[in-house]
């Protein structure tokens, strides 16, 4: 996997005594659980910290997506390592799985506390959802207080939302050094991916390191530029087989790195109207239904301003939101001359990594 440690091992090193809330993919109000004293860890890049599917299949379909069924897994196996989840509205998978990990599946556990948001999913030319999205925050910030019995403060928030904004910059920062060729693409998904299981201070420690130790001079070079797209960035084989193919990865639109990073609303000590900025405001996404509207113009925007020759998707297997895009978009790069590549990602792709990547050889040598 991208992390050279997993997940659990991750989580040991960062909680330093702090109750660790796992939050569901994609885009989790990760500056108020860290407000309240919270680790809260989005449960990305599973597969280093769990043996097999054995149990998760037991309780979901095997064609649901990658990610979904590790999520499972990794919450059942590893229940002792969370304190409590929460999860919001993401897709028609996610938003059905605290259903079946609600309650404890070994008689001994206990059951734990479980935080929801339903994130209104509304254009808003057409509707307003704010006083539904206010009271949502409300409700949610009254659950953390119930289950941790003490009062939300609102300059501890702000003093929160100023860090992530400052670690959001610095993702940004360390994107255009990859562009740059200052920085490899791999090391950079690996330091973004464990920020995923760390507190904001240990993010922002470990990007100035890596901004700090990047290259000092852009690489002259003829490599040729691709965008890269999708939930989860490639594969350590397939980045491999990129950069040794010549491709230099100047932009991303992966919903675990730059649509994660790339928006950070101004601090601000009231979560309602941080959380109204943030998701009004969101980079678009294929699972955020009321910014989809946005995505083809988003991506083909990106493309052109970095002058990219080529996109490469990955595609999460069963991901029906990435999918149905797909075909237009293509059909839009193709028209503006881009190279495109869509590579198919599972649970079982390790098996599948050498046909990656000579797929990604031949995609370079035709470009």
């Amino acid at each position: 996997m991208i992390s050279s440690e997993g997940v659990c091992e991750l989580i040991q090193k960062n909680r330093e005594g702090r109750p660790v809330v796992g939050c569901f993919p994609l885009y989790p109000p990760v500056e108020l659980f860290e407000s309240f004293g919270f680790l809260p860890v989005v449960l990305w890049n599973l597969k280093r910290s769990i043996k097999n599917l054995e149990t998760s299949d037991r309780h979901i379909q095997p064609y649901a997506c990658g990610i979904a069924r590790e999520l499972v897994q990794f919450a059942i196996s590893e229940r002792e390592t969370l304190d409590a989840i929460f999860f919001y509205n993401a897709c028609d998978t996610l938003r059905n799985l605290p259903e079946i990990l609600e309650l404890p599946h070994d008689p001994a556990q206990e059951s734990w506390p479980v935080f929801r948001l339903h994130l209104p999913q509304v254009d808003r030319t057409q509707c307003n959802p704010l006083g539904y999205l206010e009271n949502e925050v409300v409700r949610l910030i009254k659950e953390v207080e119930n289950v941790c019995g003490q009062r939300f403060s609102p300059d501890r928030f702000l003093t929160t939302t100023e860090k992530y904004k400052v670690m959001r910059g610095l993702c940004t920062e360390a994107e255009d050094l990859v562009a740059q060729g200052r920085l490899g693409f791999e090391l950079f998904c690996q330091t973004v991916l464990a920020g995923c299981a760390s507190g904001v201070d240990v993010q922002i420690e470990r990007l100035e390191r890596l901004v700090f130790e990047a290259r000092p001079e852009e690489v002259s070079t003829e490599k040729k530029r691709v965008v890269v797209s999708g939930i989860m960035p490639p594969r350590p084989p397939v980045i491999g087989a990129m950069e040794a193919s010549g491709l230099c990865v100047v932009a991303n639109d992966i919903a675990s790195l730059k649509r994660s990073y790339g928006f950070s609303p101004e601090p601000s000590r009231s979560p309602e109207t941080y959380y109204d900025a943030l998701y009004s405001r969101h980079v678009p996404c294929t699972t955020l239904l009321h910014t989809s509207d946005e995505r083809v113009e988003t991506l083909v925007e990106m493309v052109s301003r970095s002058r990219a020759q080529g996109v490469i998707f990955c595609g999460e297997k069963f991901c029906e939101h990435e999918y149905f895009e797909f075909p237009y978009v293509k059909k839009r790069l193709s028209e503006m001359g881009v190279s495109t590549l869509f590579l198919e990602f599972s649970v079982d792709d390790d098996q599948l990594a050498a046909a990656h990547a000579t797929r990604v050889e031949a995609f370079a040598e035709m470009m």
